[in-house]
């Protein structure tokens, strides 16, 4: 699995967790189309910082604790 595909897989897992839409956190990072979230969750979009950490904020997680799940 590549690195973009474990960001997204943990990424994806906060949404859930959290219970919100693709929609949801679209419109909370300001970027309006759940596709591109989608993509980033997929792993199909290069994640910048900047957006892993919008998506965080968005979803009500922490960008650190996300990536320290990477590690385990």
């Amino acid at each position: 699995m590549r690195l973009n595909e474990k960001i997204g897989f943990e990424m994806r897992n906060q949404r859930l967790l959290h219970r919100l839409t693709l929609e949801q956190v679209a419109d909370k990072m300001g970027i309006g189309s759940k596709n591109t979230v989608s993509r980033m969750e997929l792993g199909a979009k290069n994640i910048t910082v900047e957006d892993l950490v919008k998506y965080c904020d968005a979803v009500g997680c922490s960008w650190i604790e996300l990536l320290y799940k990477l590690d385990k």
